[in-house]
């Protein structure tokens, strides 16, 4: 999934992705956990062993523990950047986010 698709690293610690509709990429955290941050477009964001899905747009951020792996889905063409948990300001969340509750989502993971 995540090896398909172009990816840059502008900073220590940092990678992002170019998605397509539809893209998808998979990330596992490190032990910092990370920061998703959606530049451009809306993604669905998703970590095994977390009960809510979390749809971001653009300039949304969402901060994740360590531990469960960590898929994207792009539901529009989206620039996404990861970072890891040590390397950002911590916060949880900041800018547009919707959480889904149903683990209906999940499937496609």
């Amino acid at each position: 999934m995540g090896a398909g698709w172009p990816w840059n690293r502008s900073e220590r610690g940092r990678r992002s992705w170019d998605l397509p509709l539809d893209g998808t990429v998979r990330v596992r955290p490190g032990r910092d956990g990370l920061v998703v941050r959606v530049e451009r477009g809306t993604v669905l964001v998703t970590q095994s062993g977390d009960p809510e899905d979390h749809v971001l747009e653009a300039g949304a951020e969402l901060r994740l523990p360590p531990g469960g792996l960590v898929a994207a889905w792009a539901l529009a063409p989206a620039r996404l950047a990861v970072a890891d948990g040590g390397a950002r300001a911590r916060r949880d969340r900041h800018g547009p986010s919707r959480a889904l509750s149903s683990g209906a989502v999940r499937t496609w993971v």
